[in-house]
């Protein structure tokens, strides 16, 4: 869970120096929030103390976004069911589709997606899912979302805002759109797994990484277990 976390942590200051290199908006105090909380990290000694300073870590990142993205698409905070508006509703969409590749693929492996790590276990929860994109959201997702809006290949004229003004949804050919391009991300070949010589695409990578999980698993060593860090 620490390894992850971190990695999750890592990912989401990356991404946010990234999209702040040609923009004027101030996010350092966000910045530098995660950069504590991700070395408060290592020294917990519960889950629960992870999980609260990945919340704590989550809130200023998200908060950092809402200056980063066009402001057409300005929106307050993460909000998930139902989303609130047109940037959470693609992220709502992304998390949705790498849940499932995240779910075929564990159960491919053997393993019970409903037996989390981290996550609490629930009815109807694939609570490992939950625990193993932790680390892919700020790569596959996040920042697809945000080259989608601030390339404006995703409008407005995509998303449909419900009658009570509490929930937003994409247009069939926003749906269309997204996915076309969210399967273009998964078969994108990267090299972010340390442990590999050779590139490999987003969707093998998920392979990999889950490969590495059930290694971990067998050898009872965390250390066996490589988390996706950007660069």
């Amino acid at each position: 869970a620490k390894r992850i976390i971190k990695a999750k942590m890592n990912n989401q200051l990356v991404i946010l120096r990234r999209y702040t290199r040609n923009n004027e908006k101030n996010i350092h105090v966000q910045m530098k929030n995660i950069k504590y909380v991700r070395r408060k990290i290592e020294n917990c000694k519960s889950i629960e103390e992870i999980m609260g300073y990945e919340g704590y870590s989550a809130r200023n990142y998200f908060s950092a976004l809402e200056n980063l993205v066009d402001e057409e698409f300005a929106f307050s905070g993460r909000s998930r069911r139902p989303p609130k508006d047109e940037f959470n509703a693609l992220l709502s969409l992304g998390y949705s589709i790498l849940t499932h590749e995240i779910c075929a693929k564990i159960e491919k492996k053997g393993l019970n997606a409903y037996f989390g790590i981290m996550h609490s276990d629930k009815s109807g929860h694939a609570a490992l899912a939950s625990d193993l994109i932790e680390e892919w959201r700020p790569v596959i997702v996040d920042s697809l979302v945000l080259a989608l809006i601030n390339g404006h290949e995703i409008k407005k004229e995509h998303f449909i805002k419900m009658p009570d003004k509490e929930s937003t949804y994409l247009t069939n050919e926003g749906k269309r759109i997204f996915i076309e391009k969210m399967e273009k991300r998964l078969q994108r070949e990267i090299e972010y797994l340390e442990y590999l010589a050779y590139p490999v695409s987003f969707r093998q990578a998920l392979d990999h990484q889950i490969e590495q999980f059930c290694k971990c698993l067998e050898t009872g060593n965390v250390n066996d277990y490589y988390p996706v860090k950007i660069r």
